[in-house]
């Protein structure tokens, strides 16, 4: 008899909620059209389809006829939709009530735009948790894809995984199929004759197995290079060519029809794991730099293909540790979530729920090669949309609530009026974590952290070609002399610290977070009271120092689209003494050098990327999303700015990303024994 192997392709195609129009319109033009054309071309030839929902609403909106042709390849059978959650989230960090909520309405969308019921879900990120069998199979799924460094991980050998097995969780069944790494690093990245070689190495005469190749349809036009491989190449064309010439041996096949044919290889239970990638980008630097050693090490002692199935990284949700803005969101989003639910009014609720839904997209909770975390306007439609939500409920009224919002053991403050939300840390000397303009659902403090990463030290591998054609080695540079703003925050990127500093501080210095500080407030436990009637609710911070009591008060109004700092610094030593004393704010208005987007100081104009001092008792920022914020000070100040910027790796390589503007306010102040020193400062946002 002869040998013979089933091969399924399976193309996960995605964009972040958030992301620009001209950037999807270019992964369509560039991949999901002349993809989706060309197997239109072979319609013998099955293929699995995953679209988020994001994107497919995009694709309905934009480009009508790209779903025609998607409608008649599913009524011929050739393609198989593969469902997910709608918005793309990381299915472990949200409610398990939208766990099951989000897949069905995404199955509910592919059936009634082309007639068919999903069978099979991709998981975003491949991220997987043994608890999910359950809520995955109460949505109607039979069977995920997973990598296939999951199944190594407990023991099986390649293989064992041309095939498919029964996970279980509380009685409920999912069939699992593995992805195979192999495939991922040879399409379409190897000549295709490579791919026919390696099948032919598993088939069997039973014909019962399957190889499985699922991946990003990005990297089928989109990835660096890959549109001059895939189609002006001619690679994809000699692909198609050569597994129809080895017709007795290699069988395409959707994975359901598969599922129909075959049983599964037997029952199993998976660790929790993404892809490899995925697991060492979760790591901090450190320990980054520790797996990269000790793979090394195996390589070179050829001990790797043994023991590479036990060596793994870390565990996805500790992006929520490495990154506070990224635990900040996810405990927004819950948070929002809880508010929406206990709301009485059905109509509100679900209208508010699908706000909430776009909120919990992937891509800006964490960052790798492709995480989004570093993208200020992903992360700006995830508080959009949190922040729309909570639009939609009752807001006309002052509240605040004290507990633990961000579960690290110290309550914090949440105050919301009619125009505003603000984020209070006691314990980070009174901050501001979050200052939302519920007008137009916008996180006027959504900066990042400047942050050593493990990539950073591949800075001296840059070249001006691409040192390989996997998108995981590649290492170029977007501009020259990136190396040169590679600064690291010393604490988190808050607003309203306040600063004593040694000296009158330095511009360069503030841009090095390398001030010589007698007095960081990050790092002090503020005792708070707060005051509320019918009209405004002030919230008093306050912390005694040596020699001195430092007090700072935030007031929101319930009518006025205003906030109002007054800060207080009382002597209260037994001799004179002089500050030299600062506070600290740091806006993201997305778009550093566009004309539209400036600070207006004086009568003048300087970009949001721009570095300046001057004396001020007035500046406002002016933005083409229209939002313009003017801040108001009755003692004037000296005003440092300077842009916080990143050096994050990209797909496309090293990239110098905008995160925000920091404004130190700078007062020389004397005080007498016994006086006090005061200013309010008013901030106004329409």
């Amino acid at each position: 008899m002869t040998k013979s192997i089933y091969f399924s392709l399976g193309i996960h195609n995605h964009q972040p909620v958030g992301n620009f129009d001209f950037v999807i319109e270019r992964a369509y033009e560039m991949s999901y059209k002349p993809l989706i054309n060309f197997f239109f071309k072979h319609p013998d030839f099955p293929i699995n389809v995953h679209f988020s929902g994001f994107l497919l609403l995009w694709l309905e909106k934009n480009h009508p006829e790209y779903f025609e042709k998607l409608k008649i390849m599913a009524e011929r059978g050739q393609i198989e939709f593969v469902s997910g959650g709608f918005y793309e989230p990381i299915l472990p960090i949200i409610p398990d009530k939208d766990k099951v909520q989000q897949i069905k309405k995404l199955n509910k969308y592919i059936y009634d735009k082309f007639g068919q019921t999903p069978k099979g879900m991709w998981l975003a990120e491949r991220v997987w948790e043994p608890h999910l069998v359950k809520y995955i199979a109460e949505a109607g799924i039979e069977y995920v894809v997973v990598d296939d460094a999951h199944f190594f991980s407990v023991g099986l050998k390649e293989e064992d995984l041309f095939g498919y097995y029964l996970m279980e969780e509380q009685g409920y069944k999912l069939a699992v199929f593995p992805i195979s790494m192999k495939l991922r690093y040879l399409i379409p990245f190897a000549d295709p004759e490579e791919t026919i070689t390696y099948l032919d190495k598993f088939a069997s005469e039973d014909k019962s197995k399957i190889a499985l190749l699922f991946d990003d349809g990005e990297k089928f036009g989109l990835w660096p290079d890959t549109y001059r491989t895939v189609y002006e190449e001619g690679w994809l064309e000699r692909f198609v060519s050569k597994i129809k010439e080895n017709f007795l041996l290699v069988t395409p096949v959707n994975l359901y029809t598969y599922m129909q044919r075959v049983n599964p290889k037997g029952r199993i239970y998976l660790p929790t794991a993404s892809y490899r990638e995925m697991m060492e980008w979760v790591l901090f630097p450190e320990a980054q730099k520790e797996l990269e050693e000790l793979v090394e090490k195996l390589k070179t002692e050829n001990l790797w293909d043994k023991f590479s199935p036990y060596v793994k990284g870390g565990f996805w949700r500790n992006f929520l540790a490495k990154y506070d803005e990224s635990n900040h969101m996810q405990k927004k989003m819950l948070y929002v979530w809880k508010k929406v639910q206990d709301s009485p009014n059905e109509e509100v609720k679900e209208k508010a729920m699908e706000e909430v839904f776009q909120g919990q997209a992937n891509d800006a909770y964490w960052h790798g090669i492709f995480g989004g975390l570093y993208l200020p306007h992903l992360r700006t439609a995830i508080y959009e949309h949190l922040i729309k939500a909570e639009n939609y409920l009752e807001n006309s009224e002052l509240h605040f609530n004290i507990f633990d919002f961000d579960c690290d053991g110290n309550d914090e403050i949440i105050v919301e009026s009619p125009f505003f939300n603000l984020y209070l840390s006691p314990n980070h000397g009174g901050s501001v974590l979050e200052w939302d303009f519920k007008t137009k659902a916008f996180n006027l403090t959504n900066v990042l952290t400047r942050r050593k990463e493990a990539y950073h030290s591949k800075l001296s591998y840059v070249t001006s070609e691409a040192q390989g054609k996997s998108i995981h080695e590649r290492w170029t540079a977007k501009e020259e002399g990136l190396e040169n703003i590679l600064f690291y925050d010393n604490h988190r990127r808050v607003s309203f610290t306040e600063k004593i500093f040694k000296s009158e501080p330095v511009l360069e210095d503030l841009w090095k977070d390398s001030s010589r500080l007698e007095v960081d407030s990050f790092y002090e436990n503020y005792d708070y009271e707060i005051n509320k009637d019918e009209n405004k609710i002030r919230v008093l911070f306050s912390r005694v120092f040596r020699g001195f009591e430092l007090c700072k008060s935030y007031i929101l109004y319930k009518d006025k689209s205003f906030v109002d700092v007054v800060y207080e610094i009382k002597n209260v030593s037994e001799t004179p003494i002089s500050l030299n004393f600062g506070w600290e704010i740091n806006l993201n208005f997305l778009a550093p050098n566009h004309p539209d987007y400036y600070f207006l100081i004086g009568d003048q104009k300087y970009p949001l990327s721009s570095f300046g001092i001057e004396k001020v008792n007035n500046w406002k920022i002016f933005s083409g999303i229209g939002i313009e914020l003017e801040c108001v000070l009755d003692v004037e100040a000296s005003l440092y700015r300077y842009p916080i910027e990143t050096v994050s790796l990209s797909e496309e390589g090293f990239e110098r990303v905008y995160q925000g503007s920091a404004l130190i306010h700078f007062y020389k102040v004397d005080l007498p024994v016994g006086s006090t020193w005061r200013t309010t400062i008013r901030f106004w946002v329409k």
